[in-house]
């Protein structure tokens, strides 16, 4: 079998759902035909940088419509996207120094100069503009490549490497977690992408926050940790109303305590993801254990929540 580029997850959906919203970012709503042309275009402003297939591509980015631009921008480079995480650790600049470059959002910039400076490669930025700066900007570097592919031949969702918890193209997806981390990038990311579903960004993490967001914007699938649904839980507490999700995935076993008072009083069902996927949203069966040890397993607890559509707003 072929090995495809991470790149055609979203190539393929840009093809197939042109029109549908892919992130919402407050009130940015960009669509797959609209990510996809501006991931080309990231991309091909590091190949102008000096990106090359198979060099890394450090990212200093927040949970913003910018990450996915410049992630799948990196991989339609023929690079390695290399998050370096938010809020900025010790391996921050380890990572950096091993990628060709390190591309920082606007609001992170003072840590991505100082990044920059301790790992000794070049420093890009994207996101608004806040005020004069002499670091270059990633956008003002590429022109828009031709086709509406951009070469990436589009391919259908493999039913196969499909999950019980996976989003389907109906869905609103809550994206909590950071994008930055394994779990953020596997599962919501390019899970999101792939099936052809809507991902809401959620910058900072609060209960209140998030149950707010996804009253307004109909979300139907969250995931998170147990933190999270901790939050959630305290955060329902008063409330009138509260959503009622399709699925609600939780990346480990939430303690039964919490378990059970969350599907109580979500009346709903927790599923717990297993294992890893890899950078097309498959699951991973790179390992002599294969798909079956690295399997998503959903553990129902509860009652079933109610199935929603994607509203007027995706």
């Amino acid at each position: 079998m072929t090995a495809l580029s991470p790149a055609t997850v979203l190539a393929g959906s840009a093809d197939r759902h042109a029109d549908t919203v892919a992130v919402i970012d407050g009130r940015v709503r960009v669509t797959y035909a609209e990510l996809w042309l501006e991931a080309r275009c990231y991309g091909a402003g590091l190949r102008a940088a000096g990106v090359r297939g198979g060099d890394a591509v450090a990212l200093l980015a927040p949970n913003v419509v910018d990450f996915p631009r410049v992630y799948f921008g990196a991989l339609a480079a023929g690079a390695v996207a290399v998050p370096v995480g938010v809020p900025v650790g010790p391996q921050a600049v380890q990572l950096a120094r091993e990628a060709r470059l390190l591309v920082c959002h606007t609001s992170h910039l003072a840590a991505g100069r100082r990044i920059s400076a301790r790992a000794g490669v070049p420093l890009l930025t994207v996101g608004p503009s806040r005020g004069p700066s002499d670091v270059p900007r990633l956008e003002d570097l590429g022109d828009v490549p031709p086709g509406r592919t951009g070469g990436f031949a589009d391919t259908d969702l493999d039913p196969a490497g499909r999950t019980e918890v996976d989003p389907d193209d109906t869905d609103v997806v809550l994206g909590c977690l950071p994008l930055g981390g394994r779990f953020g990038q596997a599962i919501t990311l390019t899970g999101t992408f792939r099936a052809g579903a809507t991902l809401v960004l959620l910058g900072r993490f609060t209960g209140p926050a998030a149950l707010d967001l996804m009253l307004r914007e109909q979300v139907t699938v969250f995931h998170g940790t147990s933190a999270m649904y901790a939050a959630l839980l305290d955060a329902a507490r008063g409330r009138d109303s509260l959503p009622r999700l399709r699925r609600w995935v939780s990346r480990a076993p939430l303690p039964p305590s919490l378990r059970q008072r969350f599907t109580s009083t979500f009346d709903t069902v927790v599923h717990v993801a297993e294992g890893e996927r890899d950078s097309s949203g498959r699951p991973d069966a790179s390992t002599g254990r294969g798909r079956t040890a690295r399997r998503l397993r959903s553990r129902r607890l509860g009652c079933r929540g109610g199935r929603h559509r994607r509203g007027p707003g995706g």
